[in-house]
């Protein structure tokens, strides 16, 4: 018995361990209140969890500071464990927070968490922003950034405009088509050798190659809605600062971004939000944001005459219509179905020739029957106000069809 309570005397002398206080509502109050000193004293003083979720959602705190714009406050999450690959209940990962993700602070706060995952070789997960396209779409390249001169001027054939924004960090997004062998640039204002000196050319331009996605529903009065997610990291390219033509290899695998755009298509369609919804169109997309540049002499605009990455881009939803072109006396119909069908007939006068399915692959129309398939380069375009439909067979016979009436 002396033993016993001498043991029990020694246990109840023993310092307990110190307990975790839970805090996770006054946390949660001053991260979205942008009171940086409360949260430094809660993380301090009661060994609070800077990942725990509050509501319902599962929001951590570092998801409240990205939505609030809140980068010290990010920042200060991020150095004490913030997990910068969390998602919520939904499945929406910290950067999907940072809405609209042209606004500056969110553009710097994408930054701090790309720049954090490199660091710590942490692989985050897609996240989907929204990127609004003019409907019809009249050029494959626009910019959410404010601009001196549009997006569409880099990337109309004409080395006399060019898409000018101030200084840097501004982006522009270009559709391009699957398998482009490379990338072709032009610097700055090549209208005359006087503004190519007094204006900003490009030095450092850095690209990325994000998979864009349209499902039924996203759509407005005046735009189409993709969704963008990220595929690569940024890559630098160096760029000389003279207004000839420059050429890149395509700096990405091919193969490897096909995979990971499967990849992310499986991963959203799986969410609560997108589940039953219909992928309609599906395209890449390359984000360049000027870095560094070779300062003009008079004005600090940066201009970028031309880029492109392969052929013109095949925009999958200028596709669906009646397409006809005169054949000996009579008409050829060349009839394209809606995304949910995705069926085609050919026609002479009366005469259905062949009908089956299309489809888009690696930047040509696939035009595919009972017989095999045909496949051709193809390019979609208004041309003096009508639509235009350009097919290139693998002989190089060019067929031109018009919208009909």
């Amino acid at each position: 018995m002396r033993n016993l309570l001498t043991a029990v005397l020694i246990l109840s002398a023993a310092p307990s361990p110190a307990r975790v206080e839970d805090r996770t509502e006054e946390l949660y109050k001053a991260v979205g209140a942008g009171d940086l000193k409360a949260v430094k004293a809660i993380l301090e003083d009661s060994g609070q969890d800077v990942n725990v979720a509050y509501d319902d959602n599962d929001t951590s705190p570092l998801m409240l500071a990205c939505r609030e714009g809140n980068e010290e406050m990010a920042r200060l999450l991020i150095e004490r464990g913030a997990d910068i690959a969390g998602v919520d209940a939904g499945g929406r990962p910290v950067e999907e927070y940072l809405i609209p993700s042209n606004k500056p602070a969110h553009k710097r706060l994408r930054r701090l968490i790309y720049d954090t995952a490199a660091e710590k070789s942490v692989r985050l997960p897609y996240a989907w922003l929204p990127l609004f396209m003019p409907d019809p779409a009249v050029s494959p390249a626009l910019s959410r950034d404010p601009q001196v001169l549009p997006a569409a001027s880099a990337a109309d054939g004409d080395k006399a405009t060019a898409w000018a924004s101030k200084g840097t960090g501004a982006e522009l997004w270009l559709f391009i088509n699957s398998g482009a062998p490379s990338l072709r640039l032009l610097n700055g204002c090549g209208r005359s050798g006087q503004l190519f000196g007094a204006n900003n050319r490009v030095k450092k331009l850095l690209v990325s190659v994000w998979t864009a996605e349209h499902f039924d529903g996203d759509v407005t009065e005046t735009a189409r809605a993709w969704k963008m997610a990220r595929l690569t990291p940024d890559m630098a390219v160096e760029l000389k600062d003279a207004p000839e033509p420059q050429e890149f290899p395509f700096p990405f695998n091919w193969e490897e971004l096909r995979f990971k755009k499967a990849e992310a298509a499986s991963v959203i369609m799986k969410r609560a939000d997108y589940r039953g919804r219909k992928r309609l169109y599906s395209s890449f997309a390359l984000r360049v944001e000027p870095a560094e540049v070779y300062r003009g002499s008079k004005y600090d605009d940066t201009c970028l005459s031309g880029i492109s990455a392969g052929g013109p881009w095949l925009n999958e939803a200028a596709l669906p219509a009646n397409w006809a072109r005169p054949y000996g006396k009579g008409t050829e119909t060349l009839t394209l179905s809606t995304p949910q069908e995705r069926l085609y007939s050919l026609k002479r006068g009366d005469k259905t020739v062949s009908s089956g399915s299309w489809r888009i692959e690696d930047g040509e129309l696939v035009l595919e029957h009972e017989g095999g398939a045909e496949r051709y380069a193809a390019s979609a375009e208004n041309m003096k106000g009508r639509r235009t439909l350009r097919l290139v067979g693998a002989d190089g016979a060019t067929l031109i069809y018009r919208a009909a009436r």
